[in-house]
């Protein structure tokens, strides 16, 4: 927190009022219909709600609006000493939304103390669908890194390489940045993203901020997809990211960003709804897209629209995500090879799936799959190299 603003008199605690010009001067934003009136900040609040993107800070301020107008509503739940100290939790519909605020009703006005993070919210769940769209800090714990096709074992020791403890975050404050697909409940995406970012940007990272996109199911995840990749559709995540992206941009913050499956069509949506909402280059960050879900076209020239750029691409020839539902390649010898390898993708190894980890070659993905004991299908991925010519990227 910083109090530069502040004169020495005032401390966290110290109540203000705000009115819609002295609240630009604090970072936040408030609309002229906001009841001003009734409502003072604390330092501590004011701060809190300062640092916090667009996103989170609106769904903050509507749920003051709410606070104002039903400050006894069933939402509200009774500090076990104050019978006048209230807790707020959002009735936000999706689940994507994980601040608490602290507020005392005092002469019929609304003094809003504290806004910080619901714990309850945050974090592993014991279903992936109670986990909440939300910004964590991942860090280092092993050395261990996908550079070579590995055998099991070191899959596995792959999975221990990253926390599965990260702290919940309001912002980027890491050079490294990732969005995670389909099926990755809070454990999943620490490590796979964090193995994708190592690729992505090699040289020894030792913590990077995850864009968590929680899975409810893969029915569900899929209508996500669905709603994101239809135009002019922008879907919560993405008007999320849109604002981390602002955040970042507004603050002249250098990002290095991977988007992996799904997270690839969060963030082309992302990138149209920035360039709608914000409309700066994006110049001080980019991307790097690993399994396409998204139309590379559309994200290519979204990013472009925004001024980011795409500094590289990896999708396995196998991969039926960027192939079919991506569009990227409908070819008839695509098609053959997606649909062979979608069962082993969907529900195959971490090694032998042409979707989970980052794509090194087809001469590694090969290695890969006789290293998880599937001898047939490294033997059709090698039938496919003999058909390529020398030097084809794919290799």
């Amino acid at each position: 927190m910083s109090w530069t603003k502040l004169n020495e008199s005032i401390n966290a605690n110290s109540l203000m009022a705000l009115d819609a010009n002295t609240c630009r001067d604090y970072g936040v934003k408030l609309g002229l219909n906001f009841p001003f009136h009734k409502v003072k900040f604390t330092c501590q609040a004011l701060a809190m709600l300062a640092q916090l993107n667009d996103y989170d800070q609106q769904l903050v301020v509507k749920d003051i609006e709410q606070i104002c107008a039903h400050p006894n509503a069933k939402h509200s739940i009774k500090h076990s000493i104050n019978p006048l100290h209230r807790l707020w939790r959002t009735k936000y519909p999706f689940q994507n939304y994980h601040y608490l605020i602290t507020y005392i009703l005092q002469d019929n006005k609304i003094n809003i103390e504290d806004i910080l993070f619901d714990k309850q919210l945050q974090g592993v769940k014991g279903t992936s669908s109670a986990e909440r769209t939300m910004l964590y800090e991942v860090k280092r714990v092993g050395s261990a890194t996908y550079n070579k096709a590995k055998k099991k074992d070191e899959i596995d020791e792959l999975t221990e390489a990253w926390s599965n403890a990260p702290q919940a975050t309001t912002q980027v404050n890491t050079v490294h940045a990732a969005v995670n697909g389909m099926k990755n409940d809070l454990t999943k995406a620490a490590w796979l993203m964090g193995t994708h970012v190592d690729v992505a940007y090699p040289g020894g990272i030792k913590a990077y901020t995850l864009f968590h996109n929680p899975s409810d199911n893969f029915a569900l995840d899929a209508v996500e997809c669905g709603f994101d990749n239809r135009q002019n559709q922008t879907s919560h995540n993405a008007q999320h990211l849109a604002a981390v992206l602002a955040q970042n941009s507004q603050q002249g913050k250098k990002v290095k960003w991977v988007a992996h499956s799904q997270g690839a069509i969060i963030f082309c949506s992302a990138l149209e709804q920035y360039r709608i909402k914000y409309g700066k280059p994006l110049t001080t960050q980019e991307l790097a897209i690993h399994g396409s879900g998204a139309n590379l076209d559309r994200l290519k020239s979204a990013a472009s629209n925004a001024g980011m750029t795409i500094v590289n691409i990896r999708n396995n020839p196998y991969d039926f995500v960027p192939n079919l539902m991506g569009h990227n390649d409908t070819s008839g010898s695509s098609l053959a090879r997606s649909m062979s390898f979608m069962k082993i993708a969907i529900r195959g190894s971490v090694g032998g799936s042409p979707h989970t980890l980052p794509f090194l070659g087809l001469k590694t993905y090969a290695t890969q799959l006789q290293l998880s004991g599937d001898k047939n299908k490294a033997t059709k991925v090698r039938k496919f190299i003999k058909t390529l010519p020398k030097g084809d990227s794919r290799l």
